[in-house]
């Protein structure tokens, strides 16, 4: 899967897979947001009907796996070239 297809995401549900890939569990990121975990947790859902995945996990590891969000390891921090 390419990095385009992260751009189906809505901003909402990018900041959401930024925080799963960060470690943060569903309830994190509802308590971080002021947001609901029913909330949280539909978002996720799209996010891996979006991806095509089956799982939270395997959205994880496709965006780290595709180098999204345009990070040269795919978790926000971009490496020096070597």
């Amino acid at each position: 899967m390419s990095v385009e297809s992260f751009e189906r995401l809505s901003p909402r549900e990018q900041n959401v897979l930024l925080s799963l890939m960060k470690g943060s569990t569903a309830r994190e990121i509802a308590d971080k947001d002021c947001v609901s975990l029913a909330t949280v947790r539909s978002q996720i859902r799209s996010i891996i009907s979006k991806l095509g995945v089956s799982s939270q996990l395997a959205a994880v590891v496709l965006a780290y796996q595709s180098g999204w969000p345009g990070t040269s390891d795919g978790w926000g921090e971009k490496r020096p070239a070597v």
